[in-house]
């Protein structure tokens, strides 16, 4: 009987430290030690947040995120991104004024105006899917967009978070953007000329509303999404997610590509093997002299090439995966790391900061599709 009570007094005792472990608390100053009141504490792309009262104090409850970034926000000053927070008993963070750059005054005329370079930077920003179009920018003053003539570029900065309106969702996004940049084939701002696109920050969500209507919409959003195809590989539940992975247009098993196993409450995603396909190529053999002449031999060879993987949704919904990185450690969520380690295109590619949830919004519905 004393075992046994021991023996619950621990695991009384492991919950509590659990649950501690899910309590964030400490300070924010300026660097001369000021209090900074009212600056936005956050959990990077959770509806988590709370700002500092008069002493600078703030406290957070993870709620099960333990794997998002502590992001702590002042206007004027950089905004601090802390990795792995929870690893921290006290915080205490002192933060840097910004010096904000005055713009200089280009006499020579762009080849676009303002209004035709917001208008690219929201279709590659916000995505010109349904939920993308009915998002509304509460604040495009702070958002300076520019175009680099010499390399057919459009960037993008905020000193402020853009607020984002997202009816479709029912989320209000808080955007604090790091970088943007869209590069072009030629000189233009049309999307069918574009190279590449990038876009990186934080984002912390504020429910607007949350319907029945509004549910379905964000389920749709996640299904087919990266967050659900990463999901889909850790888990190895292909056929229950109704997803298919192709190599050269043929369905292949995945786990002929991807090996996955446990490590510390995550799932390590391996890729064992590259998505490749044979090339035909020519190449010259030599001379042969016959009654027309001299006539060249070139002989058929094939080489094998590296390409994305093809992913198909629900037989619909088709992209591309590029994997950059071998290794991935993905999170219950579907959140993965490293951040950049998948490119993808086609459906995935369009889809923007329109369509994004937030990162623990897997768990509010797994089980309900």
């Amino acid at each position: 009987m004393k075992l046994l009570n021991k023996i619950v007094l621990l695991l009384i005792l492991f919950s509590i430290s659990q649950v501690h472990s899910q309590i964030l608390e400490g300070h924010v100053y300026d660097m001369q030690n000021n209090v900074l009141q009212a600056a936005t504490v956050y959990l990077d792309g959770t509806t988590i947040s709370t700002v500092t009262d008069a002493e600078g104090y703030f406290k957070i409850n993870g709620n099960g995120n333990s794997q998002a970034a502590l992001i702590i926000s002042y206007v004027g000053y950089k905004t601090i991104r802390l990795e792995n927070p929870f690893q921290n008993k006290q915080i205490r963070a002192l933060m840097e004024e910004e010096a904000i750059a005055m713009v200089e005054v280009v006499l020579e005329k762009g080849p676009f105006t303002r209004k035709e370079m917001l208008k690219a930077f929201k279709e590659q920003f916000l995505g010109t899917t349904e939920a993308g179009l009915s998002c509304k920018i509460l604040n495009e003053d702070d958002i300076n967009v520019f175009y680099d003539i010499t390399t057919n570029t459009l960037s993008a900065t905020s000193h402020k978070p853009i607020k984002i309106k997202n009816a479709y969702l029912g989320y209000e996004v808080f955007f604090e953007l790091v970088d943007f940049n869209v590069e072009y084939r030629k000189r233009s701002l049309s999307s069918f000329s574009i190279a590449k696109s990038y876009f990186a920050g934080s984002t912390f969500y504020k429910e607007l509303s949350q319907t029945k209507k509004i549910n379905k919409r964000r389920t749709q959003s996640y299904l087919g999404s990266t967050s659900h195809f990463v999901n889909t590989i850790a888990n190895e539940s292909w056929e229950k997610e109704k997803l298919a992975l192709f190599v050269d247009r043929f369905k292949v098993d995945p786990k002929e590509y991807f090996k996955v196993s446990d490590t510390l409450g995550m799932k390590k995603v391996t890729l064992i093997k590259e998505p490749t396909k044979k090339t035909a190529v020519y190449k010259k053999e030599g001379t042969a002299t016959n009654f027309d002449g001299t006539k060249k031999i070139e002989v058929l060879k094939y080489e094998e090439v590296k390409i994305p993987f093809n992913i198909m949704y629900d037989g619909k919904k088709q992209s591309l995966a590029d994997f950059i990185e071998k290794v991935l450690i993905v999170d219950n969520n579907g959140n993965f790391q490293p951040l950049y380690g998948v490119m993808v295109g086609g459906y995935l590619g369009s889809l923007k900061v329109g369509d994004m949830l937030p990162i623990d919004y897997y768990q509010t519905i797994k089980g309900t599709y």
